[in-house]
């Protein structure tokens, strides 16, 4: 698994994965920590690692792209 983007919190790559899982894309989530403690005990911001298969991860970047074109042209 390759991570594809960072998320703030786990809700948002929640959101992102369920996305990602109707499209048939196989993902998982992995939290950032230091030896086993979240980094937000340590004063850093929560990451969230949204991954994608090795083989996926150039079809997942087509999607987003055009998710986020999408996105301009509404904006």
């Amino acid at each position: 698994m390759v991570w594809i983007r960072i998320f703030r919190t786990r809700i948002e790559a929640e959101r992102a994965q369920e996305v990602l899982k109707k499209l048939g894309v196989e993902t998982s989530i992995s939290e950032d920590n230091f030896e086993g403690v979240p980094i937000q005990k340590y004063g850093v911001p929560a990451r969230f690692r949204l991954n994608v298969r090795k083989e996926d991860f150039e079809r997942v970047t087509k999607i987003l792209k055009g998710e986020v074109d999408k996105r301009k042209t509404r904006d």
